[in-house]
C-alpha cells in the first residue's frame, strides 16, 4: 500500500512521490501547448476550426450522403446547390480555408466559394487541383485568372471577430467535400 499512517500523520512511499513528480510536469506542458496562442512559426499549422460536411445546411442539387457533400450534375451559379457552414471567429484577422475534397478529374474539380455573401461567377470559382481520392486542398479564387491559374492562391479571407457563413455552391458533378478547416493565414 502506498499510503501509510503513523502517529496520525500520513506517510507516502518514495516511489509514489517520484512518479507524481514526473507525471505532473508532463500534464502541465501538454495543457499549455494546447492553449497557448499561436506563434509566427506555427500559425499555419494550428487549426482554428474544423467542421464536417454534416455541419452544413445543404440544398439541392447538392446532396449530403454518408458525410460527403456532392452534386450529381454540373450547373452554373444560379442553379447550383448550396452548402452553408456557420462558424464564429474569436480573433479578427486573415484566414485561409482548407477542405478535404475529392476532385477526380478536370470536369469534376470546382466549386463556387465565398464567406458572408453569395459567390460571384467567374471571380469566385475555386479550381481544385485533381486529387487521387480525398485530399486536403486550400481554397483559391479564379479572379481574373484562368482554369489552370487562379489569381488568388490561396484566397485569404479578412474576417472580423464574430459570426460568419462559408457559402459553397456546386458547380461540377462528382466534386466531393468531406470537411472544412479554417486556419489563420501566414503573414
Amino acid at each position: 500500500m502506498a499510503w501509510r499512517f503513523k502517529n496520525g500523520r500520513m506517510k507516502t512511499s518514495p516511489a509514489l512521490l517520484l512518479a507524481c513528480a514526473l507525471v505532473i510536469p508532463s500534464f502541465t506542458r501538454a495543457a499549455t501547448t494546447n492553449v497557448a496562442p499561436p506563434s509566427a512559426s506555427n500559425q499555419m499549422t494550428q487549426v482554428a476550426l474544423t467542421l464536417p460536411a454534416s455541419a452544413a445546411a445543404v440544398s439541392a442539387p447538392l446532396i449530403l450522403t454518408n458525410g460527403v457533400i456532392s452534386q450529381p450534375e454540373s450547373t452554373e451559379l444560379p442553379a447550383g446547390g448550396k452548402a452553408v457552414f456557420n462558424f464564429t471567429v474569436t480573433n479578427a484577422g486573415n484566414y485561409v480555408i482548407q477542405v478535404l475534397v475529392n476532385a477526380p478529374g478536370e470536369d469534376s474539380n470546382s466549386f463556387y466559394v465565398n464567406v458572408d455573401a453569395q459567390p460571384e461567377d467567374p471571380a469566385m470559382i475555386w479550381d481544385i487541383d485533381v486529387t487521387n481520392g480525398f485530399e486536403q486542398r486550400t481554397v483559391s479564387w479564379r479572379g481574373k485568372g484562368e482554369v489552370d491559374s487562379d489569381e488568388f492562391v490561396p484566397k485569404r479571407f479578412n474576417l472580423s471577430a464574430g459570426a460568419h457563413k462559408l457559402i459553397i455552391i456546386g458547380r461540377e458533378q462528382s466534386a466531393e467535400l468531406k470537411s472544412i478547416s479554417l486556419r489563420p493565414a501566414a503573414n
